[in-house]
């Protein structure tokens, strides 16, 4: 019988051998990676400038230089000591170095010089191997006599161009706190800053806050000694005034963990936390001490209260509402904010997009559009807005020869949202009904309040906008006075959205044909077939036809048969007795 294996009674955590085969991967090799690490080494040593240079080596590359004035490094020991970082112990509480940081050259290797300020401390210089840094091969030292004053200088070689290398360096240095040369010419730095309309400190960094800062997704902006970052500071957008946001600086801030080794993201701790929550007291600071402080939701309103700091509660103002459309690239300014009354009306209930233009052709018919606006659940908790009136469901009827059906009945009892299923159905029910009616449930602070019935002479069948035309069972009034181009601008609103695939046509194409089809199925309905056929002809002959023909005399066209005949009459000026 085997004898099991006694359990240790404690373990304790090591360092395996094999995590020093695998150092390479720790960067990603880049030159942006490699440059913010030279440059955090610079700025630790107590440097106050850094100088960089380049020279173009034969068949070898580009080989880059970065020295710094700083206090050297006296044991070169240090840069294989993978985790030791040698420095100081006050930068050792302030910024938690690594020791690492040489690493992002594993993979190039390099060339490191450096001198203390101590006079009795001999200058030395190693060739750092890709191999040495793996452990597989010792880096000889040799004393360095060259004219170096103390500081460290650094030298690799990129395979990239130097217009690709000073680009990478570039934006290293745009944020750093030292001043950074590049072959003797002063590269520009722009504070991290710059523009804030607030700055405030807080535990050894500082925020600034800006209005309407647009950039992209997942900015970066905490910028660790220039190395900028996204940390996912918070912004906070306004019901009116714009959207605030806040970046920060660090100083000095121990409490903020960053991951190692390449320090790209924060560590989720609960210091990071209150940053996140600071950060946000930053901004609402920021909007009390705005000229005009803007309109803020309920919670950030109540928020700042409870940070103690006073912000004016967000006026009554509403947007009026408006329908959507079909056609998700026609981009419409929003109607300017109005102040609600006693009259007023939120519309809360959701309604599909033919569903709502229906609704606001009925609105705009009884001059009812004014007293309908737009929701806003950022606002909820406002006195003024809890007390609106809303309007909670939406429901279309249709009559026709004494018989009524709701429009969902009619939607529930068809095999298209254009043909009945059942013949029971007046036949005029499902193209010129007598009357339509829309009924809106209205509510006041959650309970029902009075509805509302409203006549209108439009409504459509079809369920979804996402449909074909022919399916969208347009339902008009026998005695509605609505004109077929009326009637097609409604079908293009409520049912217009354009493919994007690569091989539909253009927008421009999709929406000419759909009007033409909206039109000949408007004149279908309100005129004759007839003359829908010859609308549709006529936009053929215009679109395809017409660049073909003289415009200076008539043309008759003739189909007989299949056969087709043209014949052009005089010219104008001819007939009008003009000499030839």
């Amino acid at each position: 019988m085997n004898q099991r294996s006694p359990l240790p009674a404690t373990i304790r955590a090591r360092v395996h051998t094999g995590a020093i085969d695998r150092v390479t991967r720790f960067y990603a090799n880049s030159l942006p990676d490699t440059f913010a690490e030279l440059l955090q080494n610079c700025r630790r040593s107590g440097a106050t400038r850094v100088n960089v240079t380049t020279e173009e080596v034969p068949n070898q590359g580009l080989r880059v230089t970065v020295a710094d004035n700083g206090e050297g490094i006296a044991d070169p020991a240090v840069l294989l000591s993978f985790g030791e970082s040698g420095w100081d112990d006050s930068t050792a509480r302030r910024e938690d170095p690594a020791g690492m940081g040489i690493y992002a050259l594993s993979r190039r290797g390099c060339t490191v010089a450096s001198r203390t300020a101590d006079p009795d401390t001999p200058g030395w210089t190693a060739d750092l191997t890709p191999e040495c840094f793996l452990g597989k091969d010792e880096a000889a030292v040799s004393e360095y006599d060259a004219q170096l004053a103390h500081g460290t200088a650094i030298s690799f070689l990129a395979d990239q161009s130097a217009a690709t290398v000073l680009g990478a360096l570039r934006e290293a240095a745009r944020h750093y706190p030292l001043p950074v040369a590049c072959d003797g010419e002063r590269l520009d730095q722009t504070p991290f800053l710059e523009g804030a309309l607030h700055t405030e400190t807080w535990n050894g960094l500082t925020f600034g806050v800006f209005k309407d800062r647009y950039t992209g997704f997942k900015d970066n902006d905490l910028n660790f000694h220039g190395l900028a970052i996204h940390a996912g500071l918070p912004s906070v957008s306004a019901v009116a005034g714009g959207t605030w946001c806040t970046i920060a600086d660090v100083d000095a801030c121990p409490g903020l963990e960053l991951v190692l080794p390449a320090r790209r993201e924060p560590v989720r701790t609960p210091f990071l936390d209150d940053l996140l929550k600071a950060a946000r007291i930053a901004i609402y600071r920021a909007m009390s001490l705005a000229e005009r402080p803007p309109a803020l939701a309920f919670a950030d309103y109540a928020a700042a209260r409870e940070a103690g700091i006073d912000i004016p509660a967000a006026p009554a103002m509403l947007r009026p509402w408006r329908p959507d459309i079909a056609d998700s690239d026609d981009w419409r300014d929003s109607p300017p904010f109005a102040s609600p009354d006693s009259h007023s009306l939120v519309m809360s209930a959701e309604l599909d997009i033919q569903d709502s233009q229906a609704l606001w052709r009925a609105l705009e018919r009884t001059a009812g559009a004014s007293r309908l606006l737009e929701p806003d659940t950022r606002l909820k908790g406002y006195d003024w807005y809890d007390a609106l009136a809303t309007v909670d469901s939406v429901r279309f009827y249709v009559a026709a020869g004494g018989v009524t059906h709701s429009l969902d009945a009619l939607r529930a009892g068809t095999e298209t949202p254009a043909r009945a299923a059942t013949k029971a159905l007046p036949p005029a029910m499902l193209s010129r009904p007598d009357t339509i009616t829309v009924r809106l449930a209205t509510g006041r602070n959650g309970k029902p309040g009075p509805a509302m019935t409203i006549p209108t002479d439009v409504a459509f069948l079809a369920e979804d906008y996402w449909c074909d035309l022919d399916a969208t069972g347009p339902l008009v009034t026998a005695d509605s006075a609505i004109q077929p181009h009326e009637l097609a601008a409604l079908l293009r609103y409520a049912f217009f959205s354009p493919s994007d695939d690569p091989d539909a046509d253009s927008y421009d194409t999709q929406k000419t044909r759909f009007d033409d089809d909206a039109m000949h199925l408007a004149l279908s309905l309100l005129a004759s077939e007839e003359d829908a056929r010859k609308h549709t002809i006529a936009e053929a002959v215009r679109r395809e036809v017409l660049w073909a023909l003289p415009l200076d005399r008539d043309v008759t066209i003739t189909l007989t048969g299949g056969r087709i005949g043209i014949e052009f009459g005089p010219e104008y000026r001819q007939a009008q007795g003009a000499p030839a």
